[in-house]
């Protein structure tokens, strides 16, 4: 612990527990944070002087691979007219597909994608090769570039907080997206 009772910081073991942690690389932090368990999700965008809603005729059946997701991502599915059913990491393909899914959705989630994508990424070229369209976020976007033969790199600095606008070109309007991770897909 790096501080006492009273609230007062101890700067040098804070500085000695920043130097001994050995960073991201070779990390795989998703056993901390996946499901334990399948389960559905119906809540869908809060809506002013409504709250949440729930989702009442979904027209997708959506499987979301839970490698640590966040739940307004699991809104956003719903909201769009996806039935959601949230997986473990550790979920097999043959699990994954007798759900009868319309779409694969890899979700976000800590640590390296070479450290998940161990156990991740062959189970991701299964669902592919079923022909499932399969689309990712953040760290499920990059293991499944790791699935289709990319390689994935540390990040320098890493993109963390970061506004970005986009430009949705159909339709001309612009919304502001945020960023947050420390490794990247490589571009070669």
């Amino acid at each position: 612990i790096a501080h006492a009772a009273d609230g007062k910081f101890d700067l040098h073991a804070l500085n000695e527990e920043a130097r001994e942690w050995p960073g991201l690389e070779g990390m795989d932090l998703v056993p901390l944070v996946t499901s334990g368990q399948r389960f559905g999700w119906d809540e869908t965008p809060w809506i002013w002087n409504e709250g949440f809603g729930r989702q009442d005729q979904p027209e997708f059946n959506v499987v979301a691979i839970d490698y640590g997701i966040k739940r307004n991502i699991l809104r956003l599915l719903a909201g769009e007219g996806c039935k959601v059913t949230v997986v473990p990491a550790t979920t097999s393909a043959e699990d994954i597909m007798a759900l009868k899914p319309d779409g694969v959705f890899l979700s976000n989630g800590p640590g390296d994608p070479a450290a998940t994508g161990k156990y991740a990424v062959p189970v991701i070229q299964q669902v592919i090769a079923s022909g499932v369209p399969t689309f990712g976020i953040c760290l499920g976007h990059q293991m499944l570039g790791l699935a289709l033969g990319g390689k994935t790199v540390k990040m320098h600095q890493g993109h963390h907080g970061a506004n970005h606008p986009v430009k949705d070109i159909t339709t001309g309007k612009v919304e502001i997206t945020s960023m947050n991770h420390g490794f990247a897909v490589d571009k070669t």
